[in-house]
């Protein structure tokens, strides 16, 4: 088969004659993929079914040889596979999978992925916690707590099919859109940390998108409830240039929902970062729009009906203002096919 796919054009055939393979046979064809140094797109397509037929067919056998079939891949499939495995496998058969996984730079990412993304779907990983605490120190992903937070009760995670993935983009809100022009406030800009935009750096360096972010110091502290139109239009950003702003007040739970659907399901072209490095990059993100700390901060969601969204599918606008009021954040992000 790996012979033949290097100069094939069409790959359904392959992908109907994997769904009748056994294991052991799919593990092999997934290894054999994994080591090619000549690669075509069609090595890549059929390896993409390998490990999906692996690790979305519930069984402890399959989810063991989609394990090592990831091992032998790269970072970026490791991570993947970790969300398929999640998604696909039961707690009783990923603990003790994790329990289990060798010593090894790319388990370890395996393991932290898989880790994170049992947390975004509700399951407990006490029984493993304490061990994979010590051995993600240093991770990138060591700075997240391994329970649910509050605030992640909406999340809109990545579905995935043998198929492949299906994308999907939080709501902006249900609230009343807020018409108020609000204060207009004697604001400064500031260096804006670079982790605001980490959740659509995909967006930005994989698809056609593009991203403004600024925050303000204001001379005068700024109550929620002087929060309009004319103030974010006073702040001079290039999303919010001319007519059509539509504002409305957000809980931190909607926010987070809107800036883990950028970062975990992606923009128009690219794959998004999955869901454990999605759950970093927004709280991160959340992080530096508030200053800190997201304890005493006030949220806004938005989007304008102007030349800078290209209001297809993948926009996003996100205003924060920060605990005591001296200083207003802004992230906007938008995206085309």
């Amino acid at each position: 088969m790996l012979s033949g796919l290097r100069d094939c054009a069409d790959v359904t055939p392959y992908w109907t004659e994997l769904k009748r393979w056994p294991t052991d046979r799919l593990e092999r064809l997934g290894h054999g993929l994994a080591a090619v140094t000549d690669r075509r797109w069609s090595h890549d397509s059929v390896l993409d079914r390998v490990e999906r037929l692996l690790a979305l067919t519930p069984s402890a056998e399959r989810a063991a040889a989609a394990a090592r079939v990831a091992l032998a891949g790269s970072d970026a499939r490791a991570r993947r596979m970790a969300a398929l495995l999640a998604q696909g496998q039961e707690a009783e058969v990923l603990l003790p999978l994790l329990r289990d996984l060798p010593a090894g730079a790319r388990a370890t990412e395996l393991g932290a992925c898989l880790l994170h993304e049992l947390v975004l779907r509700d399951v407990s990983v006490a029984p493993v916690a304490e061990p994979w605490r010590r051995r993600l120190a240093g991770h990138p992903l060591a700075h997240l707590p391994l329970h649910p937070l509050p605030a992640e009760s909406r999340l809109p995670l990545p579905r995935y099919s043998e198929h492949g993935q299906a994308h999907a983009m939080p709501s902006g809100g249900s609230a009343d859109l807020i018409m108020s022009p609000g204060v207009v406030p004697v604001a400064e800009r500031q260096t804006t940390p670079a982790d605001a935009t980490a959740p659509v750096t995909t967006w930005l360096t994989e698809s056609n998108g593009h991203a403004e972010a600024a925050v303000f110091t204001l001379a005068e502290p700024l109550a929620p409830a002087g929060v309009g139109i004319r103030t974010l239009e006073s702040l001079g950003l290039s999303c919010l240039a001319g007519d059509g702003l539509a504002l409305r007040p957000a809980t931190l739970p909607e926010v987070v929902a809107v800036l883990f659907g950028a970062a975990a399901n992606g923009g128009a072209y690219d794959h998004g970062q999955g869901g454990a490095y999605g759950r970093s990059a927004t709280w991160r993100s959340v992080a530096a729009l508030a200053g800190g700390t997201h304890e005493g901060a006030a949220w806004w969601l938005f989007d304008a009906a102007n030349d800078w969204f290209r209001r297809i599918a993948w926009d996003l606008g996100v205003v924060c203002l920060r605990p005591g009021g001296r200083g207003l954040a802004v992230l906007a992000a938008t995206d085309e096919d």
